[in-house]
């Protein structure tokens, strides 16, 4: 098992804009950068200079030369740039995939975009948490898993009380993420006594003791 898990990771950090630890795979044309995140699917940003960071708006990604998706309005960070981590390609065992891309939503904290894309290029996006793409197997049970908070948390008073954020849990299952709530509500359990849901929820403010 410990050789599966280890074979996972090195799978996983292959398919990554982070595998060749800098910015080999980034080729700047004009005002466009273009990533590849493999022979098929590649990312084309219009880099921008906003607030001091640097970000990418519109960005595409193109899959064996169709463009099946734009975002026009979102600022991304880019790997080789401001984000260390993303965008990362996970390459499904049912021949879809998955491209994670950090969206920079200052004054909140930052989240990625989950671009699902099938065979037949039908898109389905979903936001995350910003995961430190360290996976671990968090509730032994032989499976990578990553977890993060998809809003910031808050202390209020003499910050021994906090506002209700719960950390979801995402499985590395045939080679895609999944939400795994059993895990996500154990965890929030831990954290918090009891388990209040999957979202931030400011009307509930708890106990809170540093660990």
């Amino acid at each position: 098992m410990k050789n599966l898990i280890l074979f996972s990771i090195t799978l996983l950090i292959t398919l990554s804009c982070n595998s060749n630890g800098n910015k080999d795979n980034i080729t700047s044309v004009r005002s466009d950068t273009v990533i590849d995140l493999s022979f098929e699917i590649r990312i084309i940003g219009q880099h921008s200079l906003d607030l001091g960071g640097s970000s990418f708006n519109p960005i595409a990604i193109i899959r064996d030369n169709v463009e099946v998706f734009r975002d026009t309005v979102s600022e991304y960070w880019l790997c080789g740039f401001e984000s260390k981590d993303y965008p990362r390609l996970l390459q499904c065992s049912d021949g879809s995939v998955q491209i994670l891309l950090e969206i920079d939503d200052r004054p909140n904290i930052n989240y990625l975009n989950q671009i699902t894309i099938s065979n037949e290029d039908k898109v389905v996006i979903r936001q995350l948490p910003v995961f430190q793409w360290e996976p671990k197997d968090i509730d032994n049970d032989g499976k990578l898993e990553v977890s993060g908070f998809l809003t910031n948390s808050e202390s209020i008073a003499n910050g021994d009380s906090v506002i209700y954020n719960p950390k979801l849990v995402y499985e590395i299952s045939n080679n895609c993420l999944i939400f795994d709530s059993i895990t996500s509500i154990e965890i929030n359990k831990d954290i918090y006594g009891k388990f209040y849901g999957f979202y931030y929820n400011e009307d509930i403010v708890l106990p809170y003791k540093e660990k």
